[in-house]
């Protein structure tokens, strides 16, 4: 487990920050709204795994936040529709560049955006992160998981030694 410095991002809905990570298990995907074809596998997956926590009775006790790492061509409320075609609960994030590239740091994930035309290139990573409910990054995990195992394992292996 490691800390995350202080962070501020922009939603639809407001800024989010630290003390919005806290209280809950949180986990945040990296992404574009023009990437073709991994974003939207990704977050579908995170859709059927929110969808099976929901089912155990864990919905409760976790947020999902998409942050976009290309603020230049997603507009705040682009990124807020987009993330919520996968699930009304999704929260859609972002902020200038130093502001990713902190919590991109503090989370692991890399990314790239390399300048030129309109179709400029954007790379990242493809992981999902996953802080406690204490503000803590707790490690990764990468698309193409198993939900059932994955539930099992978080319900009874990661989940147990919190109160909330």
């Amino acid at each position: 487990p490691r800390n995350i410095s202080n962070f501020r991002l922009e939603t639809d809905a407001g800024e989010i920050d630290n003390d919005a990570l806290v209280g809950c298990w949180t986990i945040v995907s990296f992404g574009f709204l023009n990437c073709p074809d991994i974003c939207p596998t990704s977050l579908s997956q995170l859709s059927a795994l929110s969808t099976r926590l929901e089912e155990v009775n864990f919905e409760n006790d976790m947020a999902y936040v998409f942050v976009s790492v290309d603020p230049s061509r997603d507009s705040i409320g682009e990124i807020g529709n987009y993330v919520r075609h996968f699930s009304p609960s999704f929260l859609g994030a972002t902020g200038t560049a130093e502001q990713l590239k902190g919590l991109a740091r503090d989370l692991g994930v890399q990314f790239k955006v390399t300048p030129g035309s309109d179709e400029y290139a954007v790379a990242h990573s493809v992981t999902f992160s996953i802080i406690d409910p204490e503000g803590t990054f707790r490690g990764r995990f990468r698309p193409g998981f198993n939900v059932a195992n994955f539930v099992h394992d978080f319900t009874s292996k990661l989940k147990p030694g919190y109160q909330l």
